[in-house]
């Protein structure tokens, strides 16, 4: 029995086994997970900078007693608030994603403050790749990139798909399957 067999009772439920529903779909939720990950390990290093430079600067007597207690306590407050951001963030946007895959294309709804719903014909899709990160792999996911004809918005990428549905959403919207003339 292989890790995926033992783990598959947390794993989101199997996929259609068409791609094309029609229907709106969620991005996989293991992404909050991934972009907690992701955000919280980048946030927290750049947020520690500051300190380590204001400790620094206190310890070789450049900064009074003071002024070092009140800013190490502010900016020990703002390391706070930038990773509750980090950790808060990626289900609030988690929330506002959704995707649709019909004949005609694909269409992806995104924004929580300023929403956006962007449509990809397949007769104006030029190719498309999925990529994975090494924590995304870890976790089975894929960012979707479809590259279209144009250049406003010419590459339009969709994180945190399942890898099967990455694939098959590459698959669908190839190229080769529509013609000018639909």
């Amino acid at each position: 029995m292989d890790d995926r067999d033992q783990t598959s009772n947390s794993d989101p439920a199997p996929a259609p086994a068409s791609i094309v529903d029609g229907q709106e779909h969620r991005v996989d939720p293991r992404s909050v997970k991934v972009a907690r990950i992701i955000g919280v390990s980048v946030t927290l290093p750049l947020a520690l900078i500051p300190l380590i430079f204001v400790t620094i600067g206190w310890a070789l007597g450049g900064i009074p007693s003071p002024v070092y207690f009140a800013l190490f306590a502010g900016l020990l407050l703002l390391l706070a608030l930038l990773v509750l951001f980090a950790y808060r963030w990626p289900a609030v946007r988690h929330e506002r994603l959704r995707y649709l895959v019909d004949e005609g294309g694909l269409r992806i709804r995104r924004g929580v403050f300023w929403r956006k719903v962007v449509w990809i014909p397949i007769s104006r899709v030029q190719h498309t790749d999925f990529s994975q990160g090494p924590v995304q792999r870890s976790f089975g996911l894929a960012t979707l990139t479809v590259h279209t004809a144009g250049t406003a918005g010419a590459s339009i990428s969709l994180g945190g798909l399942e890898h099967g549905i990455a694939t098959r959403l590459c698959d669908h919207l190839r190229p080769d399957r529509a013609t000018d003339a639909d």
